[in-house]
């Protein structure tokens, strides 16, 4: 007896044939990259893409105001504030510092809204509160479990020094205590911008190894399709 696993579409051209047509329902992404390397935009398309489907979406900002994020958004084309309005999507702040003091309140957040899609923005200012790196794992393990125990798929974001070319994440743990990791790769070459997708990690997922040119433009993010090689 083969094992079905239900997959959600990123919402990102391409990237779901890099991991078998998507990520394996209930996980939780690490999503991780520079500054500049399209994040934001990739965690926007993803809410959307559910959205579209009558998915619910929250996104938790831990750094940029909800508005901020909107209007991040509408550069694509993409009005956040109708889907509000309508009550399919939420944008929240919370104080990095308050969050691991929220996660049962968050929880029931997400299962009395019927939430499916979730972003984190980012566990990097949360991990900031946390001085040793053993209690970052711990609060990390506490916080994705929580998420888990919902059945909602999450994104993760993380920033990455352009110099650490080989660590994806700030404090070396949240690689591990994820199901999948995602680096975006930003490079600018004279007055050239280059970008590239990986997927470094994605369990219950044969994923394609390899890095592949990825286009941000108006209308969001994708895989350049002429230039990869499936």
């Amino acid at each position: 007896m083969v094992f079905k696993i239900n997959r959600i579409t990123t919402g990102v051209p391409g990237v779901d044939l890099l991991i078998d047509g998507g990520v394996p329902e209930g996980s939780v992404v690490l999503l991780c990259g520079g500054p500049g390397c399209g994040k934001t935009t990739f965690s926007c398309q993803f809410l959307m893409s559910g959205l579209k489907k009558n998915e619910n979406g929250l996104y938790i900002t831990l750094e940029e105001s909800p508005e901020d994020i909107k209007k991040d958004a509408l550069l694509h084309g993409w009005d956040f504030s109708k889907h509000e309005s309508d009550g399919s999507l939420r944008i929240m702040y919370y104080d990095p510092f308050e969050l691991k003091e929220i996660i049962t309140r968050l929880k029931d957040l997400i299962i009395v809204n019927k939430i499916t899609r979730l972003v984190i923005d980012s566990v990097t200012l949360f991990g900031m509160y946390i001085k040793e790196e053993y209690n970052v794992r711990k609060e990390l393990y506490h916080l994705i479990s929580a998420f888990k125990e919902t059945g909602c798929t999450a994104l993760l974001l993380s920033e990455i020094s352009a110099g650490e070319p080989n660590k994806y994440s700030r404090y070396g743990v949240e690689e591990f205590v994820a199901d999948g990791v995602i680096v975006l790769h930003y490079m600018g070459i004279g007055e050239g911008v280059f970008r590239n997708i990986e997927i470094r990690k994605m369990r219950r997922t044969k994923h394609k190894n390899g890095m592949f040119p990825l286009v941000l433009d108006d209308e969001g993010m994708h895989i350049d399709s002429e230039m990869a090689n499936f």
